[in-house]
């Protein structure tokens, strides 16, 4: 299947959106942040991870930015999890997100890399 740059780019931004979204949904929903809240532990714990879905953005495989965020998501979960779901242990502040910077980047990597040979192997190609 022959998939044109456009539309790999597309779906590259709109996983990046997906993740962007879930970030809002567990910053706002869950922690009770205003955008100032927001926006710096936006910037500190998930923009980071976030970087190898961008530069994917540029690549000539686009679809690599899916990969980055499909194994960067589930680290964004677990912290939603942790910090929301899972009954508080007490005992001061959570360390939730401190995965997510830490663990989150090296999976994003993997993923971008592994969404190549993927493709390939599903017979997916991106036309100019």
């Amino acid at each position: 299947m022959r998939i044109q740059r456009t539309r790999a780019r597309l779906a590259g931004i709109l996983a990046i959106t997906a993740v962007v979204a879930l970030q809002a949904v567990l910053g706002f929903g869950c922690h009770g942040q205003d955008l100032h809240a927001f926006a710096v532990g936006f910037g500190v714990f998930v923009l980071p991870p976030l970087v190898p879905a961008l530069v994917s953005l540029g690549t000539a495989n686009p679809l690599r930015a899916v990969g980055a965020c499909a194994l960067f998501a589930p680290w964004l979960l677990w912290a939603g999890y942790v910090g929301c779901i899972r009954p508080d242990a007490g005992g001061g502040a959570s360390m939730a997100y401190v995965p997510v910077l830490l663990y989150g980047f090296p999976s994003a990597v993997l993923g971008a890399l592994l969404a190549g040979p993927v493709c390939r192997r599903l017979g997916i190609a991106i036309d100019p």
